[in-house]
C-alpha cells in the first residue's frame, strides 16, 4: 500500500525580531544565520528551505547559497519573492495602476523565478499582498484584474519550467484582497494560457476564509494545480499564524487524509510565528504535529476502501466511528 512521506521545509523567518505596532522592536534580537541553520538542520524531520528574495542571505549567489544549504543537509524548497514588505507596494503590485511599480514587481519575480530555477527549488510562491482594496469606490476592478492576470501571465511565460504557486488569503495588508479565496483563485488560473501556474493552500488563510481546507485542496488536486502547503492554525477569525496542528484537529486531519489520496509530493511549509514562546522550541513542535497527522493519514489510508464508500454515500457516523476507532484505538 503507498503512504503519504512529506517533505518539510522551514524558513530563517521563523528565528525573526518579530516587530510589530505595539512592539517595534520586536520580541528578540538578530540572529546569526548560521545559528538559524544550525538548529534547523538539527530538527529530524526538516529537509529543505524556505528563500525569500531579495534579502536572503547569500540569495545573490544562489550557487554559494546551494552550497551552503547542502553542507547542513538541507536543499531550497521554495522561494518567494518581496513585493509587500515596502511602502512602495502600498497600492498593489502586479494589479496597481502605476506602470513604474507593477514593472519593478514584475522584474522581482522574475529574477525570483531564475534564482528558483538555480537552486532546483520546487516552485515560487507568489503572494501578491496589497493587491486588494480598503474601500468601496476606492478600486477599478476590471483595469485592476487585467492588470493583476497580465502580470502574472508574463512572470508565468519567463520561464514555463517553474511552477508560479500563487497565495490567495481574504484579507490582511488591505482589508479586501482581489484573490481572498479558493474561488478567485481560479478565476485566475482558469483565465491565463500559461499551464505552470498553480496555488498553495495555507491552511490558516483557507480557515479564516471559513473554508473547508480539504475541499479546497481537493479542487486543486483534481486540476493538478496544488503546488505548495503552508501549515499554521487560527480561530478562523484572522490569520495570526499560530502553531501548526494546535486548534483545529478534525479538519487538519480530514485535509492529511486528501493529501494522501492524491499522493502530494510536493513540500509542506512551516508557516508559523511564536514571537511570545521559544522559536526553536515552536519549530520543534509543528515538526511533530506534522509526523503526527502524516502518521494518523497512513493509519486511515490502510481503511481507504471503506471511508471512500462512506464518503460517497454521505454516511458521516459510518466514517467518524471507524476514525474515531482508528485513530484512538489503544
Amino acid at each position: 500500500m503507498d503512504r503519504l512521506k512529506l517533505k518539510i521545509n522551514a524558513s530563517v523567518a521563523t528565528f525573526g525580531t518579530f516587530s510589530e505596532r505595539y512592539v517595534p522592536g520586536g520580541y528578540y534580537d538578530q540572529m546569526d544565520f548560521e545559528k538559524k541553520l544550525d538548529i534547523i538542520s538539527s530538527i529530524e524531520g526538516i529537509e529543505g528551505m524556505g528563500v525569500g528574495y531579495p534579502g536572503h542571505p547569500l540569495i545573490n549567489n544562489p550557487q554559494k547559497l546551494k552550497k551552503k544549504f547542502s553542507d547542513y543537509g538541507l536543499v531550497a524548497a521554495v522561494i518567494e519573492p518581496d513585493i509587500y514588505t515596502d511602502r512602495k507596494w502600498k497600492n498593489g503590485a502586479l494589479s496597481t495602476n502605476e506602470k513604474k511599480i507593477r514593472d519593478e514587481a514584475i522584474k522581482i519575480v522574475k529574477e525570483t523565478v531564475d534564482i528558483a530555477a538555480e537552486l532546483d527549488a520546487h516552485s515560487i510562491n507568489l503572494w501578491p499582498a496589497h493587491d486588494g482594496f480598503d474601500y468601496v469606490f476606492q478600486s477599478d476592478y476590471i483595469s485592476s484584474y487585467n492588470y493583476l492576470l497580465e502580470s502574472i501571465e508574463d512572470i508565468a511565460s519567463h520561464n514555463p519550467g517553474v511552477k508560479i504557486s500563487v497565495e490567495y488569503k481574504q484579507r490582511d495588508p488591505r482589508a479586501k484582497s482581489y484573490i481572498e479565496d479558493i474561488g478567485k483563485l481560479f478565476y485566475i488560473i482558469n483565465s491565463l494560457k500559461s499551464q505552470n501556474v498553480g496555488g498553495s493552500l495555507d491552511l490558516g488563510h483557507s480557515l479564516f476564509a471559513q473554508e473547508r481546507p480539504a475541499e479546497s485542496l481537493a479542487l486543486l488536486g483534481r486540476h493538478n494545480k496544488l503546488y505548495q502547503i503552508h501549515l499554521n492554525d487560527n480561530y478562523r477569525d484572522a490569520d495570526p499564524d499560530l502553531v501548526f496542528g494546535s486548534i483545529n484537529f478534525w479538519e487538519t486531519l480530514e485535509m492529511f487524509y486528501w493529501l494522501a489520496k492524491f499522493k502530494f509530493t510536493g513540500w509542506l511549509s512551516i508557516d508559523t510565528f511564536s514571537p511570545r514562546n521559544d522559536s526553536e522550541k515552536m519549530l520543534r513542535l509543528a515538526v511533530k504535529f506534522i509526523k503526527d497527522y502524516e502518521n494518523m493519514a497512513n493509519r486511515l489510508l490502510e481503511h481507504k476502501e471503506v471511508i471512500d464508500v462512506n464518503l460517497k454515500n454521505n454516511n458521516f457516523v459510518d466514517n467518524m466511528t471507524l476514525i474515531r476507532d482508528v485513530i484512538f484505538e489503544k
